[in-house]
């Protein structure tokens, strides 16, 4: 019987210290989970704050990234800085070498031109595939953003009003790889935009807005061809203006 018992008590006490070590290990598991998490938190932020940096004009083409700076003013170490940088290159914003580090990359004339191109070309087409349907929650995003559009009078905000009025025309026509294809050729506009030359509006940009929102609800054919042939006037005249700014450096 004494037997029994203590054989009973050693398996327990053998079940007991592998459990504990087991709920240890899972322990480690979740703290390395959460190490995991938080780095990822940092270089997903870093990333974000860099590239935001890039389209807004604060990061200009031509600057170099320096890792140890970099961690020292974010106050992290200088692995996520290096991932965030790291996913710039692959993006193809940023190259680095040996010797100059790594670098926002400088547009090119043709590049440029090319984005803003098929850019207005794909807003023409997503005005074209809407059919004059626009869902109802997308109407009062559209409507707010004209609202904000009259108030405004700088260059760059008028600009960033028309990207969205433009975006929420796309977000309608519900092609999920033309969003994601002009999301990506917007950032390069904003980049433009922002560091190379402003875009000027006119005083009745929003009016003109608006004016063909009620042409693809009415399915006006005439008003919407009209619209983008100015349109088009406009977007190359601006392209001339740019090819200028180029010439001039």
């Amino acid at each position: 019987m004494g037997r029994q018992v203590n054989d009973f008590l050693r398996k327990s006490l053998t079940n007991y210290k592998s459990k504990t070590k087991e709920n240890a290990m899972l322990d480690q598991l979740v703290a390395l989970k959460n190490t995991l998490d938080e780095k990822k938190q940092v270089s997903d932020t870093l990333y974000n704050t860099f590239r935001e940096g890039m389209a807004t004009g604060i990061l200009k083409p031509g600057f170099r990234l320096k890792e140890e700076e970099l961690a020292e003013k974010f106050q992290v170490s200088r692995t996520p800085i290096r991932e965030a940088i790291k996913r710039l290159e692959n993006e193809g914003l940023v190259t680095t070498d040996s010797i100059h580090g790594s670098i926002i990359k400088k547009l090119e004339l043709d590049e440029c031109l090319d984005t803003l191109e098929i850019l207005e070309w794909l807003r023409d087409l997503a005005i074209d595939m809407l059919d004059n349907r626009i869902p109802r929650s997308i109407l009062m995003m559209i409507e707010a953003n004209l609202r904000k559009g009259e108030k405004l009078t700088d260059p760059i905000a008028q600009y960033e009003n028309n990207k969205e009025y433009h975006a929420l025309l796309i977000k309608a026509a519900g092609n999920t790889e033309l969003i994601k294809i002009t999301k990506r050729l917007e950032f390069k506009e904003r980049i433009i935009v922002n560091n190379l030359l402003p875009y000027q509006y006119a005083e009745n940009y929003v009016a003109i807005h608006r004016e063909l929102l009620i042409a693809i609800l009415n399915n006006d054919q005439e008003y919407i061809k009209g619209y983008m042939e100015e349109n088009k006037k406009k977007a190359r005249a601006y392209m001339n203006k740019l090819i200028n700014f180029f010439l001039d450096i």
